[in-house]
């Protein structure tokens, strides 16, 4: 067989309680084994528990492809060579693919190839080539386009490099930090000097309890990140080396506030807690019996498991249905010690420590509002019931200028109402980030002009439609404001409406005639500005 290039993956099932029972016949089949692995290339594999099989086949081996092979520069003066592996990566359910059987040819591929075209908003039956196409992210409630090229200098492209930034303490790196992967960087094989160099670098990082931080591009033109390298001691059959893993940026931390647990007398465990809590903590300790329980190199994913034996039955019998729950699955990540004494015990002591009760809350049904706050627990509270429904209104905030607005005008102060709804209206339109605002000051004017001759102010209402007409008509960042009140056909207040004015009807028409854009003043508006030649004032230097 070693002459074949076989090699054996010996899988051993010990299983304690039945050791005494067949102690002879598992004897006679070590003495045999042994015979057999004498010659051959080979890998023991022991699991104490039937479920620890689920992890002992792979659905799928991986080779060690490096995905970084170079340099490992530390400072300018030094450099590895290393090769970068996954050291650790999340199995993924396989992906399906389009499938057709409309093609009844014996070469027919059945795949499915799809075609991606686009339409004008404007003329649905209008198909926009590739090339006038250009992406556009949003921004706030704005869309800015860029083109490809733009997108292409906007990239941070850095060469392929792996660098060592410094060193910290391995306790400044909480464990919550990693992100993503972990990757193994190993020296190069056939390197002695390498082997070396990393070997001395992985010891005395961990003599000192050190990691080392790393700018790590592992291609070219793709992103940098900062990555965490702690050491890995090796042995006989593996090298010393450094497992690497990806840290944020200040981009990527989410930071939240709550108040410290320490703050409160009332929130500090009692010393009876501490010690229920300790005992669980024992009782449930995966490595109690001298072994590990739920390793992760035997522990399978109950999910992909269930994946794979459906695919398996439904291969061999298309009708196959899906197979009921597996009991020895669904107790993979189950405790291995809930049903021991001990551990009962701990927990009951646990429950007895941080009972819950259920506090009754006093029945507010037949009690006035000023009664209230006494049952509440704040007897000398001055607030009422009352006090909160008949809040007065100050002033008109941009927040909410409409019922604002409203509530000043309940409360008979119409005349702050009005102006202080003028100020809003332009605080809007020019503070708005494009037309961001727009629509909240456009909605404020209807409103306005139908209460101003509601109340005999229509020539407030005629003033500011004037003075806005002034500003912003002709504005280029605020000109589509303008065009909103003009496309709506709000002009100024006649006599017709209110008696309060001098304005006639043919006048408020003919206002609105004359402010409201042209085709052509939109086109001019629209051209770019020509840039004035500057003159050249190192043009008669040499």
């Amino acid at each position: 067989m070693q002459d074949k290039g076989v090699r054996m993956e010996v899988i051993s099932v010990d299983v304690p309680q039945y050791d005494s029972q067949f102690a002879a016949a598992k004897k006679a089949n070590f003495e045999l084994l042994n015979r057999i692995l004498g010659g051959v290339t080979h890998n023991i594999r022991h699991v104490g528990d039937p479920l620890d099989l689920l992890g002992a086949f792979k659905s799928k081996e991986y080779s060690a492809t490096a995905y970084y092979s170079g340099p490992f520069r530390i400072a300018d003066t030094m450099t590895i060579k290393v090769k970068v592996t996954k050291k650790s990566s999340a199995e993924k359910f396989p992906s399906t693919s389009k499938y057709s059987d409309r093609s009844r040819s014996d070469d027919a591929t059945h795949t499915v190839s799809l075609d991606t075209e686009f339409r004008a908003v404007s003329n649905p039956d209008e198909v926009v080539p590739p090339e006038d196409n250009v992406k556009a992210y949003k921004y706030g409630k704005q869309t800015v386009p860029i083109s490809s090229e733009e997108e292409n200098h906007l990239k941070y492209l850095p060469e392929k490099d792996m660098q060592a930034i410094g060193f910290v303490s391995l306790d400044q790196i909480p464990r919550h930090m990693y992100m993503k992967d972990s990757w193994l960087v190993a020296p190069e094989k056939e390197n002695p000097r390498a082997h070396v160099a990393m070997s001395a670098l992985a010891r005395a990082l961990h003599r000192m309890q050190k990691a080392c931080i790393i700018r790590f591009v592992p291609r070219a033109n793709q992103a940098v990140f900062v990555g965490c390298a702690t050491p890995l001691l090796g042995g006989t059959e593996r090298p010393d080396c450094l497992v690497l893993n990806n840290l944020p940026f200040t981009e990527d931390v989410r930071s939240y506030k709550f108040a410290a647990f320490n703050a409160r007398e009332e929130l500090q465990p009692t010393r009876d807690q501490l010690r229920a809590a300790e005992d669980l903590v024992d009782a449930l300790d995966l490595a109690q019996d001298g072994s590990e329980h739920l390793k992760p190199e035997t522990t399978a994913n109950p999910a992909l498991h269930r994946f794979f034996a459906f695919m398996a039955a439904r291969a061999l019998d298309p009708d196959a249905q899906l197979p009921a729950q597996d009991l020895q699955v669904q107790h993979t990540l189950s405790c291995p010690f809930g049903h021991k004494d001990q551990a009962q015990a701990a927990l009951n002591r646990l429950s007895e420590q941080f009972s819950v009760q259920q506090q009754a809350m006093p029945d507010l049904g037949d009690v006035d509002a000023a009664a209230a706050p006494e049952l509440l627990g704040d007897p000398e509270a001055e607030f009422r019931i009352g006090e909160a429904a008949s809040s007065r209104v100050d002033s008109v905030s941009t927040q909410s200028p409409l019922d604002d607005f409203k509530a000043l005008i309940q409360q008979g102060q119409m005349s702050d109402a009005v102006e202080g709804l003028q100020k809003a209206i332009y605080t809007l339109v020019d503070t708005s980030l494009g037309d961001r605002f727009y629509n909240k000051a456009f909605n404020c004017i209807p409103a306005l002009r139908e209460a101003c001759i509601e109340h005999g102010q229509g020539q407030a209402f005629n003033t500011l439609l004037e003075q806005m007409a002034a500003k912003y008509e002709h504005d280029r960042l605020r000109a589509d404001f303008w065009r909103r009140i003009t496309d709506a056909k709000i002009t100024l207040v006649s006599t017709d409406e209110s008696s309060a004015v001098e304005t006639t009807h043919d006048q408020s028409e003919a206002f609105l005639q004359q402010h409201t854009p042209t085709q052509q003043a939109e086109a001019q508006e629209a051209a770019p500005m020509e840039e004035e030649e500057e003159e050249d004032e190192f043009a008669g230097m040499e």
